[in-house]
């Protein structure tokens, strides 16, 4: 069997493209030298077992923050048949850097341009060829959320497949000269192989972001966001709370109750049952459309780009 881990950046849609390529057969489960639970799942690619893990999303190898060093130990002590590298193509410039990490370690890898429908409405291209060329790695761009260029994905990652081999990496470690090197790799590949268009489609949001991302202005609007957020669960749950309360009662007054007086039950029991289970699943129910409303609140501030 064969193992691939998917590495990127948070926010990439490393998760997406993980669900797009297993289907429903992920698990939870334990990775000999990582002390954590990893998202892992078994597919055939190409006719062959392949055991996927998604890692935890992150910046820098070399990073010092807990996900970091979790992913550095990982690959310390897993031998991988194949990295895939997944890079949010609208952030290009800020996000290569990890390829060519990856890159100077020497694991065999294919880099995933990812949310490429994006980047081509905001005016980027890529150079395919001339950056597979220079990464010394296939790259791939495509949506993981509409599925372009996916199936040309999964071609050149099951090909990839069939030339690699596992092999132990050593022990991982700050080289400056390295970095050095990277920053240095990275300009002139971003510069050969990256066009942003200068002219770019004035859009409604990019109007509001002007002020709602503005320096001055964007905190004091985004805590009045959030002021409202919680004003507006509170205000419109509060009735359906209410409203929740009134049908448990009525159940519990016209049916509840005198199902159980009509019972043989001891009252120990039917009070048990009447003020303890049914009232406390009352109270608990009674959070539903708080709790509803909240999600559904925070999930319009996350598609707002908060």
């Amino acid at each position: 069997m064969k193992h691939i881990a998917l590495l990127g950046m948070p926010n990439t849609g490393k998760s997406t493209l993980f669900n797009r390529i297993t289907g429903s057969s992920a698990r939870v489960g334990n990775w000999p030298g990582v002390t954590v639970e990893l998202l892992t799942a078994r597919v055939i690619i190409g006719g062959t077992m392949v055991k996927i893990v998604d890692l935890p999303g992150i910046y820098d190898l070399h990073g010092f923050s807990d996900d970091e060093m979790l992913v550095r130990h990982f690959l310390e002590y897993n031998p991988l048949d194949l990295v895939l590298i997944v890079l949010n193509t609208t952030q290009i410039e800020r996000q290569i850097s990890l390829a060519l990490q990856v890159k100077h370690l020497g694991l065999p890898a294919v880099a995933l341009l990812n949310m490429a429908d994006e980047a081509h409405r905001r005016g980027i291209t890529v150079n395919i060829t001339e950056m597979t060329r220079l990464l010394g790695m296939p790259v791939v761009l495509l949506s993981a959320k509409y599925g372009d260029g996916y199936v040309n994905a999964h071609a050149i990652i099951q090909h990839a497949l069939t030339d690699s081999h596992a092999r132990p990496l050593e022990e991982l470690s700050a080289d400056f000269g390295i970095n050095r090197q990277i920053e240095s790799e990275m300009e002139h590949l971003l510069h050969a192989t990256v066009d942003i268009s200068q002219i770019l489609p004035n859009r409604l949001t990019d109007q509001v972001d002007r002020f709602a991302l503005h320096p001055l202005l964007g905190p004091p609007l985004f805590l009045g966001l959030m002021y409202l957020l919680f004003q507006g669960v509170f205000t419109l749950g509060k009735p359906l709370q209410e409203l929740i309360a009134t049908l448990l009662g009525f159940i519990k007054e016209n049916l509840l109750l005198p199902l159980l007086t009509a019972s043989a039950m001891p009252i120990w029991l039917q009070e048990l049952l009447a003020d303890g289970v049914f009232d406390g699943v009352g109270t608990v129910a009674a959070f539903i459309p708080i709790i509803v409303l909240f999600f559904l609140f925070m999930a319009l501030v996350e598609d707002s780009g908060y």
